[in-house]
């Protein structure tokens, strides 16, 4: 079975070295703008929370692992389809 390329977000540090790495441009970072503890704070402090997210367009994405080698924190890691499908479905 082939693997694609997944997130966790606890372990990114947003240095965005997947999203610069991937020849595809596949990944994109989506912000969430409305968590209001975020909007309060984030100028100033390093808040506890995780509003951004990293999505893989599936379509794009060939599989070629350049995001999860160049990961420095195994936030991107490989995963099987099924279980990357399944994550997407929970999300909406």
């Amino acid at each position: 079975m082939k693997k694609v390329p997944d997130a966790n977000m606890l372990k990114c540090m947003k240095c965005n070295m997947c999203f610069d790495s991937c020849p595809k441009k596949a990944i994109s970072v989506i912000s969430n703008s409305t968590c209001a503890k975020c909007i309060k704070y984030c100028i100033s402090f390093i808040v506890p929370c995780h509003p951004e997210y990293i999505t893989i367009d599936y379509g794009i994405c060939d599989s070629c692992g350049e995001c999860v080698n160049r990961c420095p924190n195994g936030a991107i890691y490989w995963s099987d389809p099924e279980t990357v499908r399944l994550k997407k479905v929970e999300r909406q």
